[in-house]
């Protein structure tokens, strides 16, 4: 008669053990789960800094760094003899006025 070895057993336990943790997290996490997906629908802490940024960004702040990115750009692109040389600058100066927009845009889209 063939009897099993008695390393089975153990590993057999130790099986049924990872497997009976596996399972009480599972159970844990469907209670957690629900809760966490509506960890989204806050941030009422951050509207004022946003606010602040998006001002900044659309009113006389945003228009002096468009300015002065534009300046910048035409200086580095008569220096480099190359308009190529302006185009990052003025793309920075035009993305600065404009994200904020768009932004707000895409943040509040619903899905």
């Amino acid at each position: 008669m063939n009897m099993p070895h008695p390393r089975m057993f153990s590993m057999l336990s130790h099986r049924l053990a990872s497997a009976s943790a596996l399972v009480a997290v599972l159970v844990v996490m469907s209670f957690v789960i629900p809760d966490v997906s509506f960890a989204g629908t806050g941030g009422t802490e951050f509207n004022s800094a946003y606010t602040t940024i998006t001002n900044w960004l659309q009113g006389d702040l945003g228009r002096l760094i468009a300015a002065s990115l534009l300046v910048v750009g035409l200086v580095m692109g008569v220096v480099r003899q190359s308009i190529m040389a302006a185009v990052p600058a003025i793309a920075c100066g035009l993305v600065a006025t404009v994200a904020p927009t768009i932004i707000g845009a895409v943040v509040t889209a619903v899905i």
